[in-house]
């Protein structure tokens, strides 16, 4: 590598650095990144911190159904047990999980022999980009699970030339099944290993690593449902597809429907260009870890976002850190001249990446941090005044107020009322005889876009119906649209 070349990686890497600590700092004073999702993973945790793993789907006081594993909500509401405040401990947690996906992508790296700048460079790019950040500082698990499942593939490593012990089989099997523990659609990962120990005619270890992942799977399920008491596995069949049907599972939608959010997105877009082109040699090798790894991550995210309502920042990270992953890869591996270009195009990548965020940095500072402490304040002001009596479409405001969520996940309780309309007509009477002092909506259920929400995402259209026949608006703090009970 030439000496400028590994200098503007230092310089790359420092500016990732140092812009993902500023923005850090910004979000966790401001938090300007918690939104929707964060309650539910917030509420998860206020359960456990009550002493409740996986509340039931409905017990006639409260509403539950959830499609999200433990890993990550179990850690905060420890935390919160310990007296950390729930959101401290969300964004520790959170936090914790975008570390260690950085540090294991190293590892990656390292193991399929990339040089040290280049193993630097590809945590600078997997950090870099503002939708790993909004992931990171909104309470999420994608950090997390992402982290798991990279550290399985580094310690599978490069199965052609390596050869694999039952001991490291196992540890890879037991970060994979802590990957699918934080999100179920980490299976992508067994799934590119034992792959690329087959396409290395590597039978008896790609069956070995197959068992062990799966026979952890069922001890993590099962632990899981007599922990619960069975109310998990409950809440995950009625989530099962979290709102998609079968067809769109093999349908057109799984096709373009990711090629939208992607083109949204103009780094996406490059990064995606630039791995597609990066395939081409690698595709030659017989199908080697890193290709299969980006093509089982891209499939399950293909699946992932033909569910209604999601968000590209919310999937992206794990095949964006595939993409990264090759593109590193295949560059170490090319000589000069090439090797300078390709690695002057991923610098420029992150230094792209970086900009932007410094730009959003810039625009929180001046318009988001200093309103932010004013309007905690004034949203716990009117959530006092609901007198404790309040069900919110996001567990945010009640945890804020120190309250438990009435409602623990209101998509899922949208879901859930697909098949089970009785648990939704019990909230939709409770609303009609006006049994909570206050309604907490993030959307205007009178505009379209806000009936469009609740019909097909969150919630269901006859629950914005009895709030707006029995509820009226009083004020909108803090982008929470806060109705009053008409008595």
């Amino acid at each position: 590598m030439r000496p400028n070349v590994a200098g503007a990686i230092r310089v790359v890497v420092a500016l990732t650095a140092a812009v993902l600590f500023v923005d850090a700092a910004v979000s966790i004073y401001s938090g300007i990144y918690l939104n929707l999702g964060t309650g539910v993973w917030l509420a998860l945790a206020r359960d456990v911190h009550d002493g409740v793993f996986y509340r039931p789907i409905w017990n006639g006081v409260e509403y539950g159904g959830t499609r999200y594993f433990p890993m990550l909500f179990v850690p905060i509401g420890a935390l919160m047990r310990l007296g950390v405040p729930a959101v401290t401990a969300g964004l520790v947690v959170s936090l914790g999980g975008l570390i260690a996906l950085l540090c294991a992508v190293v590892r990656l790296l390292e193991r399929w022999s990339v040089p040290r700048p280049f193993t630097a460079l590809g945590a600078a790019l997997v950090a870099a980009p503002y939708f790993v950040h909004q992931t990171g500082f909104a309470v999420r698990c994608e950090p997390l699970a992402a982290a798991f499942a990279v550290a399985g593939l580094a310690v599978i490593g490069q199965p052609r030339v390596e050869s694999l012990t039952s001991r490291r089989l196992l540890l890879a099997a037991l970060l994979f099944v802590g990957g699918f523990a934080a999100k179920i659609t980490c299976v992508y990962a067994p799934a590119a290993a034992v792959a690329a120990l087959l396409a290395a005619r590597r039978l008896p270890e790609a069956v070995r690593l197959a068992l062990f992942t799966a026979l952890g799977a069922v001890v993590f399920l099962l632990a899981l449902y007599l922990l619960s008491g069975g109310r998990a596995l409950e809440a995950f069949r009625a989530n099962a597809l979290a709102g998609s049907d079968p067809g769109s599972l093999v349908g057109i939608a799984a096709v373009i429907r990711p090629v939208q959010l992607i083109a949204g997105s103009h780094i996406l877009s490059v990064v995606f260009v630039l791995a597609a082109a990066a395939l081409l040699p690698a595709w030659r090798r017989g199908g080697e870890l890193p290709v299969l790894y980006l093509a089982a991550a891209f499939a399950v995210t293909a699946v992932i976002f033909t569910s209604p309502g999601t968000i590209i920042t919310s999937q992206i990270v794990d095949v964006y850190t595939a993409a990264i992953v090759l593109l590193v890869i295949a560059t170490a591996r090319i000589r000069p001249p090439l090797q300078t270009v390709a690695s002057a195009l991923l610098v420029a990548v992150a230094v792209w990446a970086a900009a932007q965020n410094v730009a959003r940095i810039v625009r929180h500072v001046r318009v988001d941090v200093p309103s932010a402490a004013s309007d905690r304040a004034a949203l716990l002001e009117a959530l006092q005044s609901c007198r404790g009596s309040m069900i919110s479409e996001s567990g945010m405001a009640p945890i804020l107020a120190n309250q438990r969520p009435v409602i623990l996940d209101s998509f899922a309780l949208h879901v859930i009322g697909l098949k089970r309309p009785e648990v939704t007509q019990d909230l939709v009477d409770r609303l009609t005889r006006t049994e909570f002092e206050c309604v907490i909506l993030e959307q205007d259920p009178a505009t379209e876009r806000g009936r469009a929400w609740y019909r097909n995402v969150n919630l269901t259209a006859e629950i914005m119906n009895a709030t707006l026949a029995h509820y009226r608006l009083d004020r909108v703090v803090a982008g929470q649209r806060i109705y009053r009970a008409v008595r």
